[in-house]
């Protein structure tokens, strides 16, 4: 699924982005993402240009005094739905309800009733004054087309509509004597800065849409890389065979843990577990059973492993360890000697070897951090010396540091 993600961002930009259309979900994703990062830009052109379209009124006092009434009112007529909207634009549930979908048709809009405010105001001007408000249109085209980042078919949109006003204003209610070559010489005004400002809204739009895609891209590339750091430091951590923590992710979280131990003067407790005969069990029934008992064994050791802090681990060979927060010596033996009977009551069976019993020796020991001579390396070596002497006095048993082998009041 994700490859074919990959496969399709990959052709959309090798397609260098001249359609300005995406497929469904994808467009959809993009125009959601254009919301969001426009939609500030489109609450700040409609200020400005329902600003500019206002604050021009205080030219026809000057040029106009007589017609300055009037005027007045087309603008406060024409300004009223652009100052409902862009109040409304600003209430969050209107934001995420209409404006998300439909910013751009509001922008249109807005459009519309500018140009049409200001060929109503032209057509009630004196000459030569109702021919700038004519060309006034091309400034809103600027903040139309620029300001506030219309994307390219709504441009077009926008241009046909300011094109159908103005002509329909001249033609229909202008009484100029040279109507025609007025008609032509603002037809050749507005279709040349039209042109020229959708051709940026066409290239501005694909730029966005090429970078868009490019940041898809790198976002799930990322996450790919993520995921491939992830897996590396899964495994650098886990032991392939057992999928418990290695010898090495055992001496980094131990250091943790002592660490931590150490701030709350809190014993840690580490168990180390040795398979009895494993050998002999290996040469009678062969690698893959072999290999079958050590992952049995660690999966009985790992349930073990029941509070956060607490690690299982393979130490190497057929040795598992177990760390144990917060744990004094006969504690950590309770346990020990809970995974010792499991072991021994579990039957281990590979594919139609013979079933059969196994049994492992355990070695105990527990230290405060910051008593006398307490470090890691001495926890681990006392568990291990308590092990070896499980195994000299017998197997199948539990030994704790600091007890007498055969004492087994305390576990």
């Amino acid at each position: 699924m994700k490859d074919a993600k990959l496969y399709t961002l990959q052709q959309l930009l090798n397609d260098r982005g001249w359609r300005l259309r995406f497929n469904e979900e994808l467009e959809r994703d993009f125009q959601l993402d254009y919301f969001r990062r426009y939609y500030v830009h489109m609450q700040i052109a409609g200020i400005v240009g329902l600003v500019v379209f206002l604050a021009c009124g205080i030219l026809d006092l000057i040029w106009m005094t007589e017609m300055a009434g009037r005027t007045w009112l087309i603008r406060l007529v024409a300004g009223l739905p652009m100052a409902v909207l862009l109040l409304l634009s600003f209430r969050e549930p209107f934001k995420q309800k209409v404006g998300k979908n439909y910013m751009q048709h509001f922008i249109c809009l807005l459009a519309t009733s500018a140009v049409g405010g200001l060929i109503a105001i032209s057509l009630n001007s004196i000459e030569p004054y109702n021919y700038y408000y004519y060309n006034a249109i091309t400034v809103a085209m600027v903040i139309v087309f620029v300001l506030s980042r219309i994307q390219f078919k709504w441009g077009v949109i926008s241009a046909v509509i300011m094109w159908l006003s103005v002509n329909i204003g001249l033609i229909g209610f202008g009484q100029a004597e040279n109507k025609l070559a007025i008609v032509v010489i603002i037809n050749y005004v507005f279709w040349g800065s039209s042109i020229s400002a959708l051709i940026g809204t066409f290239l501005i739009e694909r730029s966005l849409r090429q970078n868009y895609l490019q940041s898809r891209l790198l976002s799930m590339e990322n996450c790919d890389l993520e995921e491939s750091n992830m897996t590396l430091q899964y495994l650098s951590a886990i032991d392939g065979l057992t999928q418990i923590a290695n010898r090495r992710s055992l001496d980094r979280s131990l250091a943790i843990e002592w660490q931590r131990a150490r701030r709350k003067r809190e014993p840690v407790g580490f168990i180390m577990a040795d398979i009895d005969h494993f050998k002999m069990f290996n040469d009678t029934y062969g690698h893959q059973a072999g290999d079958e008992c050590l992952r049995v064994v660690a999966s009985l050791i790992k349930d073990h492993a029941r509070r956060p802090g607490d690690l299982a681990a393979r130490y190497g060979g057929e040795e598992f360890a177990l760390v144990l927060i917060n744990s004094t010596a006969e504690q950590a033996g309770i346990i020990a000697e809970q995974m010792r009977k499991k072991i021994m009551e579990t039957t281990i069976k590979y594919d139609h070897s013979v079933s059969t019993n196994i049994t492992a020796s355990f070695g105990v020991a527990s230290m405060v951090p910051g008593q006398g001579q307490a470090n890691p390396d001495a926890l681990v070596l006392e568990a291990d010396q308590a092990m070896y002497r499980a195994k000299r006095s017998g197997r199948n048993r539990v030994v704790v540091s600091g007890q007498p082998d055969d004492d087994r009041t305390a576990i």
